[in-house]
């Protein structure tokens, strides 16, 4: 997506989104993702904590502590942060955080929730994270630096838009030549298209080279961004029989324990911000900085440790219950909703299981009316999942951001 402003507000939003219903609904109408809510002012705003906060940098802290600096690159809209489940900021710039030297989880929520983040702060030393949202207003990276993805130069994409050429109007005018072959110009035709899918055909090696380096080189850009995997508890043996937190984009999975497969349980929160209307405001710090609570993960009865993301429990094989429970709006809320899903667990291998939460929240009427919460949904399915997806960074790509 280059040459687009990422902190643009685009025009015709509504038409935009009724063009691209599909990537916000299913074909039953459920929701997919939201549409974020835009803010024309979407500057950092610091919220009362018990840390010490400000926005610019105190370059000298107490002994035993150390500096946070979170780094909210957002497309025009609002992100909240917290640390350690207390919000510190909400909006788009820099703020930093002085902590006690240890370690500290670090989550970001903009339209849909990722994988926190665990920073070790050590004293006197600034611990830098970002949280890179793209044009599309999903995020890209959260990690040490952005992972603003560049486009490798290559001769692949000239291929690639050669080839569906050729399938879309190359292979049905072939077909229609081959019943005109006493007419010299259809043979005429046929040798040439003949030729091209003789020339795609011998180039198609080099093809995929070149498309196994260009992928190369968008995952070394995408590495950047990672978080590494964390065992839990933090403070405990990093062994392969605990649960630990993957990050958004691992490259790899964790290790299997001995004799046990595993559950990866892939959770995400969408935060529904605005219901008529463009979704686009002045400025909302109040909406904006409604979180979606950590839902509670129980497998066969028994509570897990467990944050939005993607998590790795180790399991015995055999049959297993699966569990998510969550808020039922933004915030905290009396009421919980919970789904509950039975699967199967064989050794050496994962099952995945994605849990999706939607949670509405509205204003009206008008852009100081209250804020209204609206009953929100979840849903639990298994997932398909293939282990060789890993080594091909394409595939792996694909299927951690939703785009297999």
């Amino acid at each position: 997506m280059r040459g687009l402003d990422r902190k643009a507000i685009p025009k015709n939003l509504e038409v935009s989104y009724r063009r691209g219903k599909s990537h916000y609904t299913d074909l039953r109408g459920r929701p997919v993702r939201s549409k974020p809510l835009l803010h024309r002012d979407p500057s950092v705003e610091l919220v009362p904590s018990r840390y010490a906060t400000s926005l610019s940098d105190p370059m000298v802290t107490e002994s035993g502590t150390g500096r946070l600096e979170l780094v909210l690159d957002a497309a025009a809209t609002m992100p909240v942060a917290s640390v350690d489940g207390e919000l510190v900021a909400v909006g788009e710039g820099t703020v930093y955080v002085v902590l006690p030297a240890g370690l500290w989880t670090v989550e970001v929520q903009g339209g849909e929730t990722v994988s926190p983040v665990v920073v070790d702060i050590a004293d006197q030393v600034k611990t830098r994270l970002v949280w890179f949202e793209g044009v599309d207003r999903r995020v890209h990276s959260f990690g040490a630096s952005a992972a603003e993805l560049v486009s490798p130069v290559s001769k692949v994409y000239l291929y690639e838009w050669l080839f569906m050429v050729f399938l879309i109007c190359g292979l049905p005018t072939a077909v229609v030549q081959a019943f005109l072959l006493e007419n010299t110009d259809s043979r005429v035709i046929l040798g040439v298209i003949a030729a091209i899918g003789l020339f795609l055909l011998v180039l198609l090696p080099w093809k995929r080279r070149e498309r196994a380096r260009v992928n190369a080189g968008f995952d070394e850009q995408r590495r950047a961004g990672r978080s590494r995997v964390r065992r839990y508890p933090l403070d405990g043996v990093a062994a392969a029989d605990r649960p630990a937190l993957l990050g958004d984009d691992p490259e790899d999975l964790p290790a299997f324990a001995n004799g046990h497969g595993a559950v990866l349980l892939r959770l995400k929160g969408h935060r529904h911000l605005w219901k008529d209307g463009e979704g686009v405001c002045v400025r909302d710090v109040e909406r904006a900085s409604l979180r979606a609570s950590p839902p509670t993960v129980r497998i066969d009865g028994f509570e897990q440790q467990s944050t939005w993301g993607n998590w790795w429990y180790p399991m015995r094989p055999g049959k297993h219950v699966v569990e998510v429970e969550c808020d039922l709006a933004l915030s905290g809320a009396p009421q919980r909703i919970s789904e509950r899903l039975d699967i199967e667990v064989r050794e050496g291998e994962a099952t995945v299981v994605r849990a999706d939460a939607h949670l509405f929240v509205d204003r009206g009427p008008g852009e100081s009316g209250p804020v209204q919460a609206r009953e929100g949904t979840l849903r639990l399915r298994p997932e398909a999942f293939e282990a060789a997806w890993m080594a091909d960074p394409a595939k792996r790509v694909a299927f951690w951001t939703d785009r297999l």
